[in-house]
């Protein structure tokens, strides 16, 4: 008789500590609900006032916007392929750049403003050795392709 006494009231004890802390799991919920009610408050308001200031908006011009060209070089050493990227980053039209090496064919990612013609002559007119005629093998939109000899 005392086992069931003790069992009951431990079973009393628990059902109330896991009644309490769903109290707490439910506060916690509604103060989660609130937070995503006012981001989502906050999101459409944005797009209000983005469709509105769209009325005014800036005419985009043709010299902002960034081109991702890339510059495969076959051939060469990493030596020679750290001197050509420190040298294209020095143009101002360039805003940046990443560089991966291999022996077989490394290659050159800029991010910079005007066309891939207009990076290759600026490029002929900073390494004409490296970037000479002689050695690209082809030139696309968004791609050079060189060879060193």
């Amino acid at each position: 008789m005392k086992k069931i006494m003790v069992i009951c009231a431990a079973v009393m004890l628990l059902g109330a500590s896991a009644a309490q802390a769903q109290a707490v799991l439910d506060k916690i919920d509604n103060a989660s609900n609130k937070v995503d009610r006012a981001g989502s408050t906050a999101d459409k308001t944005k797009s209000t006032g983005d469709k509105i200031l769209g009325f005014f908006g800036k005419k985009k011009s043709a010299e902002t916007t960034e081109t991702k060209t890339t510059i495969k070089i076959a051939g060469g050493t990493f030596a020679l392929l750290s001197a050509v990227n420190e040298n294209i980053k020095k143009n101002k039209c360039v805003t940046g750049t990443k560089m991966k090496f291999n022996s077989a064919g490394s290659s050159i990612t800029v991010q910079h403003t005007g066309s891939t013609d207009d990076l290759l002559k600026i490029l002929q007119k900073a390494s004409p050795d490296l970037f000479g005629q002689k050695n690209i093998e082809s030139l696309e939109d968004g791609e050079i392709a060189v060879k060193i000899k």
